[in-house]
């Protein structure tokens, strides 16, 4: 599922320009993405469960069960890195913080990873 993706990547873009704009408006658009993207991450992942469910049912390969091993785990990855930029935000009443930027920035790779290895996923279908 896109949404996700999109909504951190925004909320990433978000967050570098909170970091160039002292405006609080970029910092609160950043919080609510980020939230919405782990709602449309928790629709997602359960989506790819049922996904692998059926693949697994008509007697697919170990070729794809151990690449979608791989995209899953850098999912969770970076929905436990985007979980983590929530709570903190959450809990702090979304005040500035200097590992912000960071962690957003280290979720977007991990979203850029995990979207190149469900692309990947096709190359054993």
């Amino acid at each position: 599922m896109h949404f996700p993706i999109a909504l951190w990547l925004a909320s990433t873009f978000f967050d570098v320009l909170d970091r160039r704009h002292a405006d609080p408006m970029f910092r609160r658009m950043a919080y609510w993405l980020v939230g919405l993207g782990l709602i449309g991450a928790a629709v997602s992942i359960a989506l790819g469960w049922t996904d692998l469910f059926a693949q697994e049912a008509q007697g697919v390969g170990t070729a794809l069960l151990v690449k979608h091993g791989y995209h899953s785990w850098a999912a969770y990855a970076a929905t436990t890195t985007y979980l983590a930029n929530f709570i903190w935000r959450w809990r702090t009443d979304n005040t500035a913080a200097d590992w912000i930027l960071p962690l957003s920035l280290l979720g977007a790779v991990l979203i850029a990873l995990t979207g190149w290895l469900g692309g990947d996923l096709r190359s054993v279908m």
